[in-house]
């Protein structure tokens, strides 16, 4: 005799899908997969958008770069040619109207008042002078220079650097050869700074000795004043031929 609880607990099993099931199954499988294709295909033209407009931005950046030229000299300085000009007329230095304008360049850019950087050289505190008094005294200051220089049998880079340092370097440029050199400004410099450095770094310095100077004047001042000249010269010339 079967028994009955092993017959009333048999395992069911599930009845076969019907075509409409599987039909039904496939068909949500490949709308599921074409929503994938869709996505990842959204997501490829959203990096190649994106790749693009990068691409763009730098391309224009790149082309709208204005270059400054660093050693141009500066629309403050040239509105400061006319008062240099006729103060260096007054002084019969008119020759060096160039250098001058240089020199003011590398001493303030045309900025603030003692544009030429000429209060210590009457034992003034530094910036004492207005516009006017300094370009007064620095043509005065540059032409006494010259003129010492010519008594001493010395060039005119011994005078750009003495502007800078003092007129206490035409007598050590004298003392020492008669001419000047970079060795002999940066031995000065060396002595009177009690060899004191201090982080001085341009294309200039540099190039020369990896960014320092001693801590007295400016030991690239001739450097400095004649990479101005040679652009101002080079500019001049341009619109010469122009």
């Amino acid at each position: 005799m079967k028994n009955s609880r092993t017959s009333h607990y048999r395992k069911r099993t599930s009845p076969p899908p019907v075509p409409s099931d599987i039909k039904r199954r496939k068909k949500r499988k490949r709308t599921i997969n074409r929503l994938k294709q869709a996505r990842n295909l959204s997501f490829l033209i959203l990096i190649l958008l994106g790749w693009t407009f990068l691409s763009k931005s730098c391309f224009s950046s790149s082309h709208n770069t204005v270059y400054v030229n660093p050693w141009a000299i500066s629309e403050n300085v040239y509105a400061y040619e006319p008062a240099l000009d006729a103060k260096a007329a007054e002084y019969g230095i008119s020759d060096y109207e160039d250098i001058l304008l240089c020199i003011m360049q590398v001493e303030s850019a045309g900025s603030g008042n003692d544009v030429m950087q000429a209060s210590e050289s009457l034992s003034l505190p530094l910036n004492t002078l207005n516009p006017e008094e300094s370009i007064e005294q620095g043509v005065s200051f540059f032409a006494s220079l010259l003129a010492k220089a010519d008594r001493l049998g010395l060039d005119l880079s011994s005078v750009i650097q003495a502007y800078n340092y003092g007129s206490g370097f035409l007598d050590y440029v004298y003392e020492n050869g008669g001419s000047y050199s970079f060795e002999l400004a940066e031995e000065f410099s060396r002595i009177h700074s009690g060899n004191e450095k201090v982080e001085y770094v341009n294309e200039i310095s540099s190039s020369k000795n990896g960014g320092y100077r001693w801590n007295y004047g400016n030991m690239f001042y001739v450097d400095l004043v004649n990479r101005y000249l040679q652009e101002l010269q080079s500019q001049r010339d341009a619109e010469y031929q122009s």
